[in-house]
């Protein structure tokens, strides 16, 4: 309700545009500023190689203290997949070599 009270205001509701424009004005000079872009482009990369750097010293300290990193994990569960799928196979010729093959003795 506020707001509407501000924009009954014809005083106040130019005010507001100008301030709006203003801000509009400054943001577009902003963006296009190159040296806003490399900024923000060198925190970008800086807060990548940070990230990486965490990520290997959170995995060798799990891996000195003898735990699985999140790449582990993933490793193994891929591994357990492929023997589920594995099992699954051989369940099935199995399954299938006992009914209507007979017995090849």
């Amino acid at each position: 309700m506020l707001f509407d009270d501000i924009l009954a205001n014809p005083v106040l509701k130019k005010a507001l545009e100008a301030g709006e424009e203003q801000v509009g004005k400054v943001v577009g000079k902003l963006l296009a500023s190159d040296g806003l872009t490399t900024t923000f482009q060198s925190l970008a990369s800086t807060a990548r190689q940070a990230r990486e750097t965490l990520e290997r010293g959170v995995s060798q300290a799990l891996h000195a203290a003898n735990l699985p990193s999140r790449d582990d994990v993933a490793a193994m569960k891929r591994r357990l997949e492929e023997l589920e799928s594995m099992l699954d196979g051989l369940s099935d010729k199995v399954g299938r070599g006992g009914r209507g093959e007979g017995s090849r003795r």
